[in-house]
């Protein structure tokens, strides 16, 4: 049984001044307007109580990586490690109680590794404030009928069937800029049992039974497309997966991969602009693909998983991705080379459209 509110939480909305020391396109940021000349690097990040901020990383000056206009638009993957759904409650902060707040979605949850676009925003997300979300596991059936409110409730109580963790607090300013967001819970709530000697591999390395990991990756996907050829980045929310190359394999006998991104690590979202070297005749039958994770100091393959996974793990369909159209990879799971059959999902991949 569960009984635990957790009030701890990893950010991952910020951290480009390492970035930016790399000389590296990778773009942590949570959610700063473009910069209009050269490159910029700023951003916070930390527990709970820590308001995401960030600016927008680039490799190079000039206003060449300004992003197309848009309406703000919110797409949420579930990447909990260890939880096959969970609920969101999203509360006014400070001060959300959650009374008369529905939680999202419905009592059936968001699947590990599934996303949705929430639409529109004003439906869940409230409106002229700091935002915390709590994640909500463990037996969603409790939880029919009930507000956030009680929900929190619930969890607090010994032996409940779910349990609830705060994470970090996203300001008011991250949902009216006129970007395609993207969040991502990440890492482990823990619970009875959620315990093993790969622990770590598979929630992150702060991970205990009794420190869980849960977190948020938050970054903007970039909206910029190429005609006639198909845009790609990958966004890391794996939080036990260290730095890695990710590469496309396109199943091709005697071809060699396509590399997507260099040196991602955790909360990062690359490259900007987007990889935009194929056209969809390129990839052929995409059931064929593969993405590849590469030790980038050993520069050998850690983990392949199949575009067919990959595609039954989202609502995009193969004869939907098309050129002109820009994509995103999300990375999700325990690390490459953990054990299976523990208590947390293998490493994946969910494929969205970056402007949906």
């Amino acid at each position: 049984m569960l009984h635990r509110v957790l009030s701890i939480g990893w950010a991952c909305c910020a951290g480009p001044l390492l970035a930016a020391a790399a000389g590296c396109t990778q773009d942590h940021d949570l959610l700063a307007r473009d910069p209009p000349t050269a490159a910029s690097a700023s951003g916070s990040g930390g527990g709970p109580d820590a308001a995401g901020s960030g600016a927008t990383t680039t490799g190079a000056g000039g206003g060449g990586n300004v992003e197309p206009p848009g309406p703000t638009e919110l797409t949420v993957v579930n990447g909990v490690s260890d939880y096959y759904a969970i609920r969101l409650c999203f509360l006014a902060h400070p001060g959300g109680t959650g009374a008369g707040v529905d939680p999202w979605p419905s009592v059936a949850g968001l699947g590990f590794a599934r996303a949705r676009v929430i639409e529109p925003l004003g439906s869940t997300i409230p409106e002229g404030t700091s935002v915390r979300a709590h994640a909500i596991a463990g037996d969603l059936r409790a939880t029919d009928g009930l507000d956030c409110a009680e929900i929190l409730a619930l969890a607090a109580e010994p032996g409940a069937p779910v349990l609830a963790a705060a994470l970090p607090v996203l300001p008011a300013s991250v949902f009216t800029e006129e970007k395609s967001l993207l969040l991502v819970a990440t890492g482990c709530l823990g619970g009875v049992a959620h315990t093993h000697e790969q622990e770590k591999q598979a929630c992150g390395d702060a991970y205990t039974i009794d420190t869980p990991t849960a977190g948020l990756v938050a970054v903007a996907m970039s909206r910029r497309t190429t005609f006639e050829r198909i845009g790609l980045q990958v966004a890391h929310a794996s939080a036990g997966t260290p730095v890695v190359d990710v590469q496309l394999n396109l199943g091709q006998s005697g071809a060699s991969g396509l590399t997507l991104a260099q040196a991602l690590s955790f909360g990062a979202i690359a490259p900007l602009p987007p990889f935009s070297g194929l056209a969809r005749g390129d990839l052929g039958a995409l059931e064929r693909l593969a993405v590849e994770t590469y030790d980038p100091l050993e520069a050998k393959v850690t983990s392949s998983v199949p575009m067919a996974e990959i595609l039954a793990n989202g609502d995009i369909t193969a004869t939907s991705v098309a050129d002109g159209a820009g994509f995103v990879l999300v990375a999700v799971g325990a690390a490459p080379g953990t054990a299976r059959g523990g208590f947390w999902n293998d490493l994946t991949y969910t494929l969205l459209r970056a402007d949906p």
